[in-house]
């Protein structure tokens, strides 16, 4: 049965009229794989801006620490893909709104410092939490998701997704932007 809705994800769900009840499970099972498909494109969109900005980052210890995300965010992708095939589902993205604004604020940001690399770099660390805390969110809240559908080796996977995202900020990004910001203060002092 599980199957059977899943293969049929690709129709339009309407509201059930008034006073009437409605599948649910089919409702959810649709927007389950339209948010896998919206976090497929947030990783596809993820991998076309960092080979975009990666020749721009000056600093060794912030381009290690974005490479090293960059390894993370390729896993992901790899996990969504095994959630599709685990759900007999073609691997596909669908473009997500929430994300796409993210995006487009961060590049934004980004511009303003386009000849200032110093500030270029905080701000693309702050750009990159921003963007970590969506796929911290969005991942946490699929892997709920799965469980109550029953699609455990998802949700197993979307978790440990949701939480590389958590140690990567708490690890990487945390004390980076501590120690950048520390120094241009003290920069702006003297």
């Amino acid at each position: 049965m599980d199957m059977i809705l899943m293969k049929n994800l690709h129709k339009t769900v309407h509201p059930a009229p008034k006073g009437t009840k409605s599948n649910s499970r089919a409702v959810l099972d649709v927007f389950f794989l339209n948010s896998l498909k919206e976090m497929y494109y947030a990783e596809n969109q993820i991998a076309k801006e960092f080979a975009r900005i990666e020749n721009h980052i000056m600093s060794p210890n912030l381009k290690e620490i974005l490479h090293n995300h960059y390894a993370i965010h390729l896993k992901h992708k790899e996990r969504l893909k095994k959630i599709f095939l685990l759900n007999d589902e073609s691997i596909q993205s669908k473009k997500c709104a929430t994300f796409t604004a993210l995006l487009s604020e961060g590049l934004s940001h980004l511009s303003l410092f386009s000849t200032d690399i110093a500030n270029w770099e905080i701000a693309l660390i702050l750009v990159s939490q921003k963007l970590a805390h969506y796929k911290i969110a969005s991942y946490g809240g699929l892997a709920h998701l799965a469980i109550n559908l029953n699609y455990y080796k998802a949700a197993t996977l979307l978790a440990f997704s949701a939480q590389e995202e958590e140690e990567y900020i708490a690890e990487n990004l945390n004390g980076i932007i501590d120690e950048f910001l520390t120094s241009h203060v003290q920069g702006y002092k003297n």
